[in-house]
């Protein structure tokens, strides 16, 4: 994190280090037994969850100065007391717990929603799901748009037809033409 990024958060930046050197710094604090970088690639970081773990394991090993030390490294100046909350909360098995019952409930849930998809419940509010869809998309498309145009269109007609021929008996004596056409099968 950059000097001005940390500034704005309202965090100190002085004495603010390279990564290299807080590593070794909490590597020397916590008597070698906490690395902060990945074994197995030194450009990343472990996992946060895993680095307090394994803090909390060597907290009550520290002197009170070593512990303060990395309490400011770790968090900062403005955040040691939620830091030492933290890591009390590690060694109280607080986290594990909470984290355990994490993972537990993610297959409970998944099961309970597997259950409730072959409800009747379920089915009915997939179905209208799946009516809503298919309207939006009639209303939306360009088919629905064209018949309603057209029925607009054939309206207007009839319109002029009764006004200009006046009325219904020439609309009907119209209706009636074509039907007597369609029967003598002049347009088929």
């Amino acid at each position: 994190m950059m000097k001005g990024e940390l500034e704005a958060l309202g965090e100190e930046s002085d004495g603010l280090e390279s990564v290299s050197k807080i590593q070794t710094h909490i590597l020397n604090l916590t008597k070698g037994q906490v690395n902060i970088m990945d074994s197995a690639d030194s450009t990343k970081f472990r996992d946060y969850y895993d680095i307090l773990k394994d803090v909390s394991e060597v907290w009550d090993d520290l002197e009170q100065t070593e512990r303060a030390d990395l309490l400011e490294t770790m968090f900062g100046k403005n955040r040691g007391n939620q830091g030492a909350a933290v890591i009390q909360a590690f060694q109280s098995g607080q986290v594990q717990k909470a984290y355990e019952a994490t993972l537990n409930a993610e297959g409970s849930a998944q099961q309970e929603q597997d259950r409730w998809m072959q409800s009747m419940e379920a089915k009915i509010q997939q179905f209208r799901s799946q009516f809503q869809e298919l309207s939006n998309t009639a209303l939306n498309s360009d088919f629905l748009k064209g018949a309603i145009d057209s029925g607009t269109g054939l309206l207007n007609i009839l319109t002029q037809i009764i006004d200009v021929g006046g009325g219904i008996p020439t609309l009907l004596t119209a209706i009636g033409g074509v039907k007597l056409f369609k029967n003598l099968d002049l347009f088929y």
